[in-house]
């Protein structure tokens, strides 16, 4: 079985029959999913924002239905009008972020390069195509790309003979925007490429503006002078505080036409973390389904069953994972209890925080918003708990597998 499958299977039996429908190409690095309808492709769009916003490759979405009239739909620049600084909510933990990256759309070069790291869905790309489409409005050339985009416009490039004339596109233009940086690991003739262009756009003071989950120095499998580059300018990193949260989720419920009473914001802000994908993906399935309590409720001797679990595989004893300490070894066990607890259990995140008596839901998401992290930057860790999970689900809870 394919790892993408059995990533959403181990999630959602219900939904991996649904993606099993659909044509999906995986390489090491990306996921193609090719859909009948457009429709389709919209559900599977927002089903990956909602809950597969942690998987490890780069997902894209194509339906059959737009066939040979995809390229000639995107615009060239790849900036999308959507995205603009007007509707970026800000908040004190992007608030800087986006103080730069408005002063960079108006007055390209005032800081290049400029790197903004942080989780999936903090608003990276929001800010990239907000820049782009500003800087546009004011005149100046932008081109927007996701990393995995430049390095297969390369390698078509150099099979056509082209590859004068895609340097030439880069090196041409006012800013440089480009997405998902950590994906260019690995890919040596793309980082040459990339680096051709960094010096031919900074020795003329133009900008460029690069966006990844991670700081420089660690994205693996680069090379040392491309990150000397990246490390050369301005680092920010952008997040996500619970009050800049809280706008945002009053946003979205306006937008999408509920309402914004305390029992409507504070179900959202108990049901998702720190991602604006995740929130709006909540938020899109509330209009439809309303409030209601989850199908599947654990019960206490479930809830009881899963910490002793992960307490004795992490050599601890269960009240372990509830005593307060800086100790590392019960942090990183209690963070994990809490994440399956999520994952499993389907838990908000405010009964989690009772569960292990912490005052409030914001002590949980910021727990698994840990593991998620690590989860993504380090390989081991995620076999780890991939493991442990399933062996939860097979011996423990059979019922809900």
């Amino acid at each position: 079985m394919r790892n993408f499958l059995l990533f959403v299977e181990n999630r959602d039996r219900f939904a991996v029959g649904l993606f099993r429908q659909f044509k999906i190409e995986e390489t090491p690095s990306r996921v193609l999913i090719i859909t009948p309808t457009l429709e389709q492709k919209k559900w599977v769009l927002e089903y990956i924002r909602s809950r597969l916003s942690d998987y490890g490759k780069e997902i894209l979405v194509r339906s059959q239905e737009e066939g040979k009239k995809l390229q000639e739909d995107l615009p060239r620049d790849g900036l999308l009008s959507s995205f603009s600084f007007d509707n970026f909510v800000v908040g004190k933990s992007n608030q800087l972020a986006y103080k730069v990256c408005f002063e960079v759309s108006t007055n390209p070069g005032a800081y290049s390069p400029l790197f903004i790291y942080g989780a999936v869905g903090l608003g990276k790309t929001h800010l990239l195509h907000a820049i782009g489409n500003k800087a546009k409005s004011l005149g100046y050339k932008a081109i927007y790309r996701q990393a995995l985009e430049f390095s297969e416009e390369m390698i078509k490039s150099l099979k056509d003979g082209k590859i004068d004339t895609f340097r030439k596109t880069y090196s041409n233009t006012d800013i440089m925007l480009l997405d998902d940086v950590q994906f260019l690991s690995g890919k040596e003739r793309t980082q040459v490429e990339l680096f051709r262009v960094f010096e031919t756009l900074q020795s003329a003071e133009k900008q460029i503006v690069l966006v990844s989950d991670r700081h420089p120095k660690d994205i693996r499998d680069v090379s040392e002078r491309l990150v000397s580059r990246f490390v050369s300018g301005l680092i920010l990193e952008i997040g996500l505080d619970i009050e800049t949260k809280l706008s945002i989720v009053k946003h979205k419920l306006l937008i999408f036409g509920l309402p914004t009473d305390k029992k409507h914001v504070d179900y959202v802000m108990e049901n998702t973390g720190y991602s604006i994908r995740e929130i709006e993906g909540f938020i899109k399935t509330l209009k439809f389904t309303g409030i209601k309590e989850e199908a599947f409720a654990p019960t206490p001797r479930k809830e009881e069953d899963l910490i002793r679990h992960v307490a004795k595989y992490f050599n601890l004893k269960p009240e372990d994972l509830r005593r307060e300490t800086k100790e590392r070894k019960v942090l990183k066990a209690r963070q994990t209890a809490m994440y399956l607890c999520r994952t499993i259990l389907r838990m908000s995140y405010s009964e989690i925080a009772k569960l292990f008596g912490k005052p409030d839901h914001t002590s949980a998401i910021y727990s698994i918003k840990k593991v998620e992290e690590k989860k993504q930057q380090d390989r081991k860790f995620a076999y780890m708990l991939e493991m442990l999970e399933k062996n939860i689900r097979r011996q423990i809870f059979p019922t809900i597998l």
